[in-house]
């Protein structure tokens, strides 16, 4: 299977996860962490460091602000961001209307935990890197996905992949991904 049919199957999975407000905790976990995967080309680091206090929302958009040094910081590098953005067209993959169903959900125990992502089992504490990847990958395999070929970070693979088919310039791409040069994406793909 290539990068283009994994993201089919994500994608079918994860429009089965609706609608949002009849979806257990655990659900509604897994799917806003893999739509944030996807719409990002985000590691598990960077969707780890995002924080609630470190947010803005502009129009059908929320911007994440990760204020720790990720995997691509280097002198002059932009602060990066993870931004959760309206997906009109198919409600069911909309990770801004997953991302306010969440945040209604877990407001009730969210306590003074700042990061986003929570456990969804008591005592719904912060979660690690490690958990995220781990959920992106029972994703992976509730979606039929080969988890012994492809891996968490695949995610980022299949998404820059997808990005390009749709002429998203390389340059949006390079930024949003963190690669400082062409080089780095083509390995990707």
């Amino acid at each position: 299977m290539n990068l283009h049919g994994t993201l089919v199957k994500y994608l079918q999975f994860l429009r089965s996860l609706s609608p949002v407000k009849y979806l257990k905790l655990k659900d509604l976990t897994l799917k806003l962490t893999m739509l944030i995967a996807l719409t990002n080309a985000a590691r598990a680091q960077s969707i780890h460091f995002m924080n609630v206090n470190h947010v803005h929302k502009v129009k059908g958009e929320f911007i994440f602000v990760l204020n720790e040094l990720v995997k691509q910081s280097r002198p002059g590098y932009k602060e990066p961001t993870v931004n959760i953005k309206a997906y009109p067209p198919d409600r069911r993959l909309c990770v801004y209307t997953v991302y306010k169903e969440y945040v209604f959900r877990t407001k009730l125990f969210r306590g003074k935990h700042e990061p986003l992502l929570l456990s969804y089992v008591k005592p719904h504490q912060p979660v690690s890197r490690d958990t995220i990847s781990r959920w992106i990958k029972v994703v992976m395999a509730k979606a039929n996905i080969d988890t012994t070929i492809f891996k968490a970070h695949s995610v980022r693979s299949a998404s820059v992949s997808k990005a390009k088919m749709n002429a998203v310039p390389i340059s949006r791409i390079l930024q949003k991904a963190g690669w400082s040069d062409a080089k780095t994406f083509a390995k990707f793909l």
